[in-house]
């Protein structure tokens, strides 16, 4: 793995991305209040997930995610954006394994993206902060 594999840098980034904007949705929801009427955000998200749902390619997306990560999303993406940054890192691997590692992560946060871009939609100008921060993670790790 080098700075020449840039789309899955690329991937690796946006997969970041998604799951810092996953995981900030997630505090936003557990904090409110049972009976409350949600912010106009949270309903921002759920009409954004809403209007996605009917997609083909959003479906199909949403049930490889699924199949794929054994109904534990959450987890797998996690592991995924955790690998693809150990990848990165190490320098001392074995090429051909942290090559086949950063492939499989990359394709897993490809699901995650297609999975989670109503994040992205609903997010609005945290999304900005999220790629940055994702995308600049992952290219600040990448070992050259």
């Amino acid at each position: 793995m080098g700075s020449e594999d840039k789309s899955v840098k690329v991937l690796h980034g946006l997969g970041s991305a998604v799951l810092l904007l996953s995981e900030y949705w997630r505090s936003v929801i557990d904090g409110l209040r049972p009976g409350a009427a949600p912010p106009d955000r949270v309903q921002a998200l759920a009409r954004a997930a809403a209007s996605m749902a009917d997609n083909g390619l959003h479906k199909t997306a949403a049930d490889l995610f699924e199949t794929a990560s054994f109904g534990q999303e959450r987890a797998a993406l996690w592991a995924a954006v955790c690998c693809a940054l150990v990848v990165r890192l190490n320098r001392h691997g074995s090429p051909e394994l942290q090559k086949a590692l950063s492939y499989v992560s990359a394709a897993y946060c490809t699901l995650a993206v297609l999975v989670g871009m109503y994040y992205l939609f609903a997010s609005g100008p945290i999304v900005l902060l999220a790629l940055g921060i994702g995308l600049g993670v992952m290219h600040t790790a990448t070992r050259t």
